[in-house]
């Protein structure tokens, strides 16, 4: 049976290459006024943020027109923005605290602190996209969906930043607006809850079929 690091990786449906002195130039680019620049920023990120952007709100429409928003923002202002080194934490970031600041405007959360907690966070899979690949059965995928719908929806957002889109801790701590050290934590305690239940669904796998 896979690991639950091998499974999640090869799940990663949303990649995104990561070239940092390429990221640099673009960014630059954009900020000069280059439009040929500010079209490449939305083609290569719009499909990973529209990704991140609906597992946090489930409406697609609001998503599109937070993201609109962004982007005609981040035109506007571009001669005003810094330097940026990453820029998908980066873009993570303004389009999460967007979201959350949307909703609380439309008051579809009672108070701010529910926002920043209480927000709705999915990592689902199109089963059947997946089942070309061999060493990705159709058990394997339901087996992690069951189990990652055991975790708080902070600690599912932690896992899909962290292996989904491969970021690092400090990076996937800048994006959920925590520290270091409780970004690593999110991630140890959604391990070890996944590697306990993966085990137990074994056993119970295993224990029906010599019951039968």
């Amino acid at each position: 049976m896979p690991d639950f690091n091998t499974v999640s990786r090869q799940l990663n449906n949303v990649p995104v290459s990561v070239d940092n002195g390429r990221e640099r130039m673009l960014w630059q680019a954009f900020r000069s006024g280059d439009r040929r620049a500010f079209s490449d920023l939305m083609n290569e990120y719009y499909p990973l943020l529209l990704n991140y952007g609906v597992r946090l709100q489930r409406d697609r429409e609001f998503v599109r027109d937070c993201l609109h928003d962004l982007f005609i923002d981040l035109w506007n202002q571009r001669q005003k923005l810094d330097e940026v080194e990453k820029l998908k934490p980066y873009l993570l970031i303004s389009l999460r605290r967007r979201l959350f600041r949307e909703t609380k405007r439309l008051k579809w959360f009672r108070e701010a602190e529910e926002v920043k907690d209480d927000y709705a966070f999915e990592v689902q899979f199109a089963i059947e996209s997946y089942l070309v690949n061999n060493e990705v059965q159709h058990e394997d995928l339901k087996r992690l969906q069951f189990n990652l719908e055991k975790l708080s929806k902070r600690q599912r957002e932690a896992i899909y930043l962290r292996f989904f889109q491969e970021m690092e801790y400090d990076d996937i701590a800048k994006v959920m607006s925590i520290n270091y050290h409780s970004a690593v934590n999110l991630i140890y305690e959604a391990l070890r809850v996944l590697r306990k239940n993966w085990f137990l669904s074994l056993i119970t796998t295993i224990s029906s079929i010599f019951c039968q």
